[in-house]
């Protein structure tokens, strides 16, 4: 976990380091999420300031062409199975990460598990990790059918959120022809599992 005093500098470090990274739009998408974040933690006791740095980072790679992402995950021994190797675009979360680890020297391992699975999440997340998916899906600027429904969710539930959302998204995939994540498959079904448990 980063020291309570440096995380003052490293949230100033961060935003520093997604504007420099992305065009106005998706860092006005970044501030967005960091904000979303920060209230879901104020909510539901999670640190805001983490939450908030989370979400700064989580797509500070998103700008980056497929080839660069697949060069870097490579350079950097990040994991690149064959879904990534077809969907580079899904590499900008271990990315994210890793540059947050070398560009500010970020050692706060939750926060950067957040950043690298935000985009197809994976079975356990931590709380924190399901407060960045969720903002990353419900901050103010999206405009959905079902993103009502999330809003209301998160402020009571995020895992019960984040479940639903993967859940849309999965049947969105599907109405296009598209594969889903094996992560995010895999998340689901351990969520339905457990919430079918908890029903016997």
């Amino acid at each position: 976990m980063a020291d309570r005093r440096d995380l003052d500098g490293l949230l100033e470090r961060a935003e520093d380091l997604a504007r420099a990274q992305l065009s106005t739009k998706r860092y006005g998408h970044t501030l967005r999420v960091a904000q979303t974040a920060e209230r879901l933690a104020h909510q539901h006791g999670l640190d805001p300031q983490r939450a908030r740095l989370a979400g700064l980072l989580h797509d500070a790679a998103r700008e980056l062409p497929p080839e660069r992402l697949l060069k870097l995950a490579e350079d950097w021994n990040l994991p690149v199975g064959p879904f990534e190797r077809e969907n580079p675009k899904l590499l900008h979360g271990p990315v994210a990460a890793e540059l947050a680890r070398r560009e500010l020297d970020l050692a706060d391992e939750e926060v950067l598990r957040a950043v690298r699975e935000h985009t197809t999440g994976s079975p356990g997340m931590s709380p924190l990790s399901l407060a960045l998916y969720v903002a990353d899906k419900i901050e103010p600027a999206r405009d959905y059918p079902s993103v009502r429904r999330l809003r209301e969710l998160a402020r009571t539930d995020l895992r019960e959120a984040a479940v639903e959302a993967l859940r849309r998204s999965v049947e969105h995939n599907e109405r296009r022809g598209k594969r889903t994540h094996p992560a995010s498959l895999q998340w689901l079904r351990e969520a339905e599992s457990a919430a079918q448990r908890r029903v016997e």
